[in-house]
């Protein structure tokens, strides 16, 4: 319903913590809560749809709120919260979950970033982070492929691996506490191109952030390119002995696995109808 997607005005945004703004809901709003809304003893159709519309904003600020504490942290609450109106008035929440509601913001900021204020680059860089904090929670592990089988396979990376090149060093951001006060370094921007490769992955029920060497994050990458251990390592510039390491803690936390096949599409066996002597495509799985 496009009505609770408008910003809130008046005393339901003074309930938030958006910034003040002038203005009012639109005429479209009035004339829906005429037609659409039944009034009741206690409260009027317009003072119904008010709440619904309040409730909506409600539920989607508190959810965003606590995906990007640490975005929050670094443009400032009335920053923050400019940006997550703009943004959610442009991507509205399409999904059942609003674990996904910020999954647009980094691209967002890319497009916008004014909003930023004086950091869009770390800004853009640490919703990408945070969000994937939110997407990896609910991503799917699969077997971590044997040992023995490590050369044979086609291999890939676990679906709740998410691996970045940032440009800054957006997972000290991200480490920093609420009281602390962000170190200049932190927000120099480097020249060239991305230089912090971070790994951002779920272990034992844990969301957990690691650096890892630009070697290391090129070797996955070219498993991931090939599916292939060998030519993985033939593209490598990595050390015997750094490969190892590497290995060994890919194992432990069960990094690699066997690349999933395509699905096979369904076979089918043709019936004739009964009726009109057309034929009939029933999936085999499918009882007649």
């Amino acid at each position: 319903m496009a009505a609770l997607r408008e910003p809130v005005f008046g005393s339901s945004r003074e309930l938030t913590s958006l910034p003040p703004r002038d203005g009012e809901v639109s005429a479209d709003f009035a004339t829906l809560a005429e037609n659409e809304i039944i009034s009741t003893p206690n409260l009027h159709a317009h003072e119904r749809l008010e709440l619904y519309h309040r409730q909506y904003w409600f539920r989607l600020l508190d959810s965003i709120d606590e995906d990007f504490p640490a975005l929050k942290r670094l443009l400032g609450a009335e920053k923050f919260w400019r940006l997550i109106e703009a943004y959610l008035e442009i991507v509205p929440s399409r999904s059942f979950t609003l674990r996904h509601l910020g999954s647009g913001l980094a691209d967002f900021l890319k497009v916008h970033p004014g909003l930023a204020g004086g950091h869009p680059v770390q800004a853009a860089e640490l919703a990408q982070l945070e969000y994937a904090l939110c997407d990896i929670f609910e991503a799917p592990a699969r077997p971590a492929v044997a040992a023995e089988k490590l050369v044979e396979a086609t291999l890939a990376l676990q679906p709740h691996l998410r691996l970045f090149a940032f440009r800054t060093p957006v997972d000290g951001l991200w480490r920093l506490g609420d009281d602390v006060a962000v170190p200049a370094e932190l927000l120099v921007l480097p020249a060239g191109e991305a230089d912090f490769h971070v790994a951002i992955f779920r272990h034992q029920a844990r969301q957990i952030v690691r650096r890892i060497r630009r070697e290391e994050f090129s070797l996955l990458q070219s498993i991931v390119a090939t599916g292939s251990l060998a030519a993985a390592l033939d593209s490598s510039d990595a050390t015997a002995e750094e490969v190892r390491a590497w290995f060994q803690s890919w194992t432990e936390l069960g990094w690699l696995c066997e690349r999933e096949l395509p699905a096979s599409p369904a076979k089918i066996k043709i019936l004739e109808s009964s009726n009109n002597h057309l034929p009939v495509i029933v999936p085999l799985h499918h009882h007649l």
